[in-house]
């Protein structure tokens, strides 16, 4: 009796039919168990056989299990991802391409993060690597105080990919953006708008991208005869939102100086302009504001946001790919670089005069001190809510960018 014949006769009408095995394909070509799975494994077979067997899989509608050939390898069909948060926009980029390469694979994904409760705990990913639950890692924006982890994946021999490292890594496969490129692409942008001062505010000081960014920065208005003042400079203690409004707060209380500003992230600039249109800035008509990664959010934010977009979704896919040439005991060490592409929206334009700017500074604290009026002195004097701490903050600040 044929497997179809079998197989109409035993299933009812209305229910799935049974899925062939590896047993029935070899059983229908004449061959043994072996030398089919040699074929599934991409082993020596003759290309007479190799074309057997791939005719004989046709129709049956055969599916290797994936489960089985990874039991077979020892393999646990399953990577581990570390991040610091997955709530960080940038990663949520990463991952989407990762999802999308591990779609075709039927491979599974364990997914951490560091700081999941704002404190920094790797303990789950150590019980990964101990315990062989994962095939690889990949850990994006891997930092100086994850080397205990990286030490114990490579001690046990586990492949890894770092995605966008903080620091230097030779050990193991690394993706990261040209930053320094970039800086240069985003540099020549704002010297083309007529810009001859501008300001830089990175993450932490110790990170990779935020030196390479300001280096490309420095090193392309240096060409064209602008020089990045030393007060001018400085360096977040992250990349996150928050981070860029405090130094908004900074930056506004000083005399006007520099006309655009580049934040190392684009989740500092956003922070940074909400920060800087509560105290009565137009962005870009009194400062121009640029920034780096490409994340949906400086589209969507007003004025839209100019920023070097990284291929966030591309390297996500080939984080994946490159873990896999490593789990199959292939070496891949090497470092690959990606372009960033300047994407121009409306944070960005040509410098307006410094006497129009401070001129706008006082009307917009005089108009924050109108609005917070609650009463005059007999001699004259305004009151004003001492409750309203920040806009008392931006009124000082206009009333001293005069000088």
């Amino acid at each position: 009796m044929s497997y179809d014949h079998a197989v109409k006769r035993s299933a009812p009408r209305g229910f799935p039919r049974k899925k062939p095995t590896i047993r029935v394909v070899a059983a229908k070509a004449g061959v043994a168990v072996s030398t089919v799975s040699r074929y599934l494994n991409d082993d020596s077979v003759s290309p007479p056989m190799k074309a057997r067997l791939s005719r004989v899989i046709e129709s049956l509608g055969y599916k290797p299990s994936r489960t089985a050939r990874n039991l077979s390898l020892g393999l646990k069909g399953c990577i581990g991802v570390v991040v610091d948060s997955i709530q960080d926009p940038w990663f949520t980029q990463l991952l989407t391409g990762m999802e999308e390469e591990l779609q075709s694979r039927d491979i599974s994904l364990m997914l951490l993060s560091l700081e999941l409760r704002d404190t920094y705990d790797p303990t789950i990913a150590f019980e990964w690597i101990d315990e062989r639950r994962v095939d690889g890692l990949i850990i994006a924006k891997c930092h100086r105080r994850d080397k205990a982890l990286m030490n114990a994946a490579l001690d046990a021999q586990l492949p890894i990919v770092a995605v966008a490292p903080d620091e230097t890594l030779t050990d193991v496969a690394v993706l990261r953006a040209d930053n320094v490129a970039a800086g240069r692409t985003l540099a020549a942008h704002l010297a083309e708008l007529g810009h001859t001062r501008v300001a830089f505010a990175g993450g932490p000081s110790a990170s990779v991208e935020s030196r390479h960014r300001l280096q490309g920065l420095r090193d392309e208005l240096g060409k064209r005869g602008i020089q990045m003042r030393k007060e001018d400079v400085c360096f977040c203690a992250s990349y996150d939102a928050e981070e860029g409004a405090a130094y908004a707060k900074t930056f506004l209380r000083q005399p006007p100086g520099p006309t655009a500003v580049v934040l190392g992230s684009d989740a500092l600039a956003i922070g940074f302009i909400r920060a800087a249109q509560q105290r009565g800035v137009e962005v870009p008509g009194d400062l121009s504001v640029a920034a780096f990664d490409g994340i949906p959010e400086g589209a969507r934010s007003w004025p839209g946001l100019t920023t070097m977009a990284q291929p966030m979704r591309e390297m996500g896919r080939d984080a994946c790919r490159r873990l896999f040439t490593a789990i199959s005991a292939e070496e891949e060490r090497a470092v690959a670089q990606y372009s960033m592409a300047l994407v121009v929206r409306e944070s960005t334009a040509a410098p307006r005069a410094a006497s129009k700017v401070r001129r706008r500074r006082l009307l917009a604290a005089v108009a924050l001190a109108l609005a917070l009026t609650t009463g005059v002195t007999a001699q004259g004097h305004i009151l004003i809510d001492s409750g309203t701490a920040e806009m008392h903050d931006a009124i000082v600040g206009g009333i001293e960018a005069l000088g």
